[in-house]
């Protein structure tokens, strides 16, 4: 009788199981893009990178983010300290990406390629810094792939591989995101076959009906380096946000 039960009840999670991954894995992303999909955002922050122990020069950002009604994201982020990099911006509209750099008051439009470079000297790439609000539920396929902890924290796994026809600066990531809240808690980043960073999520604070995660820290796992952006100010519907921001000749005029 105890066999029998111990059968019925490996069959019964193994059912349980096989739903998640047909029916929500897709609907997991979705819940945990929640906070990154609220349009008219207005943040400011700060980057702080550690190379080796060494926390580099605090950098302070302020971004815009906004969505235009055929769907197609929009974000700016401008680096407002310390002098040396003050005036570089990122502006992304879907998938274009352009860059001013601070040093020469240039704009250059990035490759593909080039997204995956280190922006402003962090462990987050070009692609990282100007994503915006264009969120994981359009690039990527999930599959579910179990649960697991996560210091402490019982969290779904998933596996994200890119969409056909949809270009991204990875070739797969690891996600895990919360039981309880169903919230972001890490990312892995994958590419050439390896792990080569991850982000944690950590201090969300409900914000317009929202969990937003003050506290991102992006771990290198191929150098002794990591980045840890924090939130001061986060808006959302702000009024601060206006559309001619999301121009090349808006980034002309920065300084």
């Amino acid at each position: 009788m105890k066999n029998l039960f111990r059968i019925v009840m490996t069959f019964a999670l193994l059912s349980a199981t096989l739903t998640v991954c047909a029916q929500d894995a897709q609907d997991l992303i979705n819940q945990a893009d929640k906070a990154f999909e609220l349009d008219a955002i207005y943040s400011r922050s700060t980057l702080q990178v550690i190379k080796s122990g060494r926390e580099q020069a605090l950098q302070v950002m302020e971004g815009f983010e906004l969505d235009d009604s055929d769907g197609i994201s929009r974000s700016l982020s401008i680096f407002l300290a310390p002098p040396r990099v003050a005036g570089t911006a990122y502006l992304m509209l879907g998938d274009d990406l352009w860059v001013r750099f601070a040093s020469t008051g240039r704009i250059r439009k990035l490759s593909s390629s080039a997204k995956k470079n280190s922006a402003a000297g962090s462990d987050f790439s070009y692609a990282d810094m100007g994503e915006g609000s264009n969120s994981f539920t359009g690039q990527y396929s999930p599959s579910y792939d179990g649960t697991e902890k996560v210091d402490g924290q019982d969290c779904h796994r998933l596996i994200l591989t890119p969409r056909p026809g949809v270009s991204s600066a990875y070739e797969k990531l690891i996600v895990w995101i919360t039981l309880e809240k169903q919230l972001y808690r890490r990312i892995e980043y994958h590419d050439d076959g390896s792990p080569i960073k991850y982000l944690d999520f950590d201090d969300y604070r409900e914000v317009g009906g929202v969990y937003y995660p003050y506290l991102m820290t992006m771990t290198s796992l191929t150098k002794k380096s990591i980045s840890v952006v924090t939130t001061k100010i986060i808006e959302f519907d702000s009024s601060r946000v206006e559309e001619y921001f999301f121009t090349t000749s808006y980034l002309e005029n920065i300084r």
